[in-house]
């Protein structure tokens, strides 16, 4: 049995698709049935990661010792015990284990904080904990990426609304006032610096599996340009009236994600074009 083929009886054994396959192992479904089919081999890097996804060692995986054949499930003596499939990995539940004690963590600042006069101060120094919590008991990957967007979103709206400060204030680097706080612009410019940082991690992090350019993703491209065009359209608010911080804050963030989201697709569209002139 050639290495392409026990790639492919340990997927369908273990009842994982090609494209499944393909993102654990961040290549393309293309890449995927090309093993499969002996049009190529595998990297070291990838055969490792095959070996660890389907639990065999590399020298059953790479030597073609048959793996064993998959048996039906004993019935459980005690009712209610979770089959194979079902077991949730260790990593899981530590991230588990680390999202409940997250989410105490942050219930007992805030009860702490309310009994000593200080609710509202609980709620903006807790809010970090809870939304952590919440990612690691929510997400299967990425998590450290999530919880860091959610800490910069919890610092974001407290340099807002305790500070005054956001990154607009970048803008008065250059004319020089001796009135103004360069303190504050200091401090605009490090959260600027923090979005940028935060939006290339991303687009790194996600952009690395290969996504086709079809019809669909041209019109999902279109909409995301459409909306970064119309975010730029100025709003006749009250600049003094608190719904409007609440309108212009929305604003800056879905700014934020829409443009993300779009360099995200083009990277992962710019691999596909890679990889299509590469198996050329």
């Amino acid at each position: 049995m050639t290495l392409g083929k026990r790639i492919a009886q340990l997927r369908s054994q273990r009842g994982i698709s090609q494209i499944e396959l393909a993102e654990q192992l961040m290549v393309s479904r293309q890449a995927i049935s090309k093993w499969e089919t002996d049009g190529s081999i595998p990297e070291l890097e990838k055969l490792i990661q095959i070996s660890d996804i389907f639990g065999i060692t590399m020298d059953e995986l790479v030597k073609g010792e048959e793996p064993p054949a998959a048996q039906p499930a004993p019935v459980p003596e005690s009712a209610g015990q979770p089959t194979p499939t079902e077991v949730q990995s260790p990593a899981y539940d530590t991230q588990k284990c680390v999202g409940a004690v997250l989410l105490c963590i942050g219930a007992a600042l805030c009860l702490l904080l309310t009994i000593g006069g200080a609710f509202l101060g609980g709620l903006i120094l807790a809010s970090p904990f809870w939304l952590c919590g919440v990612v690691c008991l929510t997400s299967r990957r990425h998590t450290g990426l999530w919880c860091a967007w959610a800490v910069l979103l919890c610092v974001n709206l407290y340099l807002r609304y305790a500070t005054n400060i956001t990154w607009r204030l970048v803008m008065w680097t250059f004319p020089y006032d001796p009135a103004i706080n360069y303190l504050r612009v200091i401090f605009a410019w490090l959260e600027l610096l923090a979005f940028w940082g935060m939006m290339a991690l991303t687009v790194y992090r996600l952009g690395k599996t290969p996504l086709v350019f079809s019809g669909k993703v041209k019109l999902w491209v279109s909409v995301a340009v459409v909306a970064l065009v119309l975010l730029e359209i100025p709003l006749q608010l009250d600049p003094l009236s608190g719904f409007s911080g609440l309108i212009y804050i929305t604003q800056d963030w879905f700014r934020l994600a829409v443009l993300t989201v779009l360099l995200t697709v083009l990277r992962r569209i710019f691999r596909w074009h890679k990889e299509q002139k590469q198996s050329a």
